[in-house]
């Protein structure tokens, strides 16, 4: 088994309704807010950042993502 192979795959489908295939990284709270690091199937480069809301996952991006990468790298997180 490949450290790629121990990874949870997963599904998103994008605004207009594609389906895209991501491989979950990390899943944390910081703030009481649950987030989720997962990098892209086909291109690892390609990460993202979401946050969970009422209304399903966000893409988080600005002043949020860089405050929560770097509770992340600062071990701040639950």
């Amino acid at each position: 088994m490949t450290a790629d192979d121990s990874t949870e795959s997963i599904t998103l489908i994008d605004e207009a309704g594609a389906e895209r295939r991501y491989r979950l990284h990390d899943a944390f709270d910081v703030e009481d807010v649950h987030y989720y690091l997962v990098e892209a199937a086909d291109d690892p480069s390609q990460v993202l950042l979401l946050r969970e809301s009422t209304d399903g996952l966000e893409t988080v991006d600005g002043e949020e993502f860089r405050r929560v990468i770097t509770a992340l790298e600062k071990d701040e997180v639950e």
